[in-house]
């Protein structure tokens, strides 16, 4: 049998520690990589999220606001009437 010198056996246990820390190094990226995807995946749901509440805030906005506009022009309607200044028309009536 051949048998190996500790100068031999010391070689290849280096280079199988820097394979081992290439294959860990390799690994490390790739884990990162993905787990950085996964956190712009995360990014992306979270801000749709966000951007769904705020349209619908915003929806909900706009519906109060055009339901007081509405509210505002029935007043001023009926002030035009009880003043008589409709611009000559007669054919609106007071709402009580």
């Amino acid at each position: 049998m051949v048998t190996l010198g500790t100068d031999v056996i010391i070689a290849l246990i280096v280079v199988a520690v820097v394979v081992v820390i290439i294959v860990v190094v390799i690994v490390v990226c790739c884990l990162c990589r993905k787990c950085e995807q996964c956190a712009r995946w995360t990014r992306r749901k979270a801000d749709a999220r966000e951007d769904a509440r705020h349209e619908q805030q915003l929806e909900e906005r706009r519906r109060v606001h055009d339901q007081a506009r509405t509210e505002r022009e029935a007043v001023r309607e009926q002030m035009r009437v009880k003043y008589n200044l409709n611009g000559g028309q007669t054919n609106l009536a007071v709402v009580s």
